[in-house]
């Protein structure tokens, strides 16, 4: 209830996909750049339509961040997404 509340902002899960045999994508220790195969995934690989997507990678990140994305990018193809621990 933040999102609708404080930022007049509701957030709906329209699909999910687990990955429970392999990685689709190869997921590093660096949040970035797990953040941009991720991007190259979604162009190419996610059939579902969404506004942005989001990766809860299971790792640890490298950097003292626990997780990536794109400052205003959303509804964006390519900069909609996050990436999180």
């Amino acid at each position: 209830q933040i999102y609708k509340e404080q930022l007049n902002t509701r957030i709906v899960l329209v699909a999910m996909e687990t990955w429970s045999s392999e990685d689709r994508i190869r997921v590093g220790q660096d949040s970035l750049e797990t953040l941009t195969e991720f991007m190259k995934y979604r162009r190419e690989g996610l059939v579902e339509q969404s506004d942005t997507v989001h990766l809860f990678s299971g790792r640890t990140f490298q950097s003292s961040r626990s997780g990536t994305a794109f400052v205003g990018g959303i509804c964006s193809p390519t900069r909609a997404g996050g990436v999180n621990e």
